[in-house]
């Protein structure tokens, strides 16, 4: 009788602290501009939330590069991919969190619902208890940081690895032993 033992290397432990990682470095780059943007708290400066998409961004293709230059272990671009999304993904989740704890540091009353409207020269019907300016914010942590991370994952791949002409695909990257017991 025969068995099949299938190791996936994408949830090596040591896979998922590098998803962590660069995940919350990510997370990072994005929130700091976030924060730089609650001290403005102006209507004017709200492109400084996006600015943190920009550095999410340039994080995760500085992870897909570390990707591609690995010799055994990535040598499908479908495993960079799939790996790339995984930090994709913790990197959101991260930031969401993030955006969160800076809404409860510098969003008065923020879980009553009672807050004043603390940004400046935003239109009236915009600025309505905050929620815009909250929508906007977890906005730009999720959908934008999807959009660029997630584009960088998949085009990264394709782009930094040298030689593409010896890609395996996802099914032969898996490990298969086979034991007779």
């Amino acid at each position: 009788m025969k068995k099949t033992v299938i190791k996936n290397r994408l949830y090596d432990s040591r896979h998922i602290h590098e998803y962590f990682w660069y995940g919350l470095i990510a997370a990072i780059g994005f929130i700091i501009p976030v924060w730089v943007f609650f001290f403005f708290l102006d209507y004017n400066h709200m492109w400084i939330i996006f600015l943190g998409s920009f550095f999410f961004m340039f994080t995760i293709m500085h992870y897909v590069v570390k990707l591609s230059r690995r010799k055994p272990e990535y040598k499908s671009s479908w495993m960079m991919i799939i790996a790339a999304h995984f930090a994709v993904l913790l990197g959101i989740i991260f930031s969401v969190l993030l955006t969160t704890i800076l809404c409860f540091i510098y969003i008065p009353e923020f879980m009553s619902g009672d807050s004043n409207n603390v940004l400046k020269d935003a239109p009236v019907g915009l600025n309505n208890q905050n929620w815009s300016m909250l929508a906007l914010l977890y906005l730009c942590a999720t959908v934008e940081n999807l959009g660029a991370g997630g584009f960088i994952a998949i085009l990264g791949p394709y782009v930094f690895k040298k030689n593409q002409t010896k890609d395996k695909t996802a099914r032969l990257e898996k490990e298969i032993r086979i034991s007779e017991s």
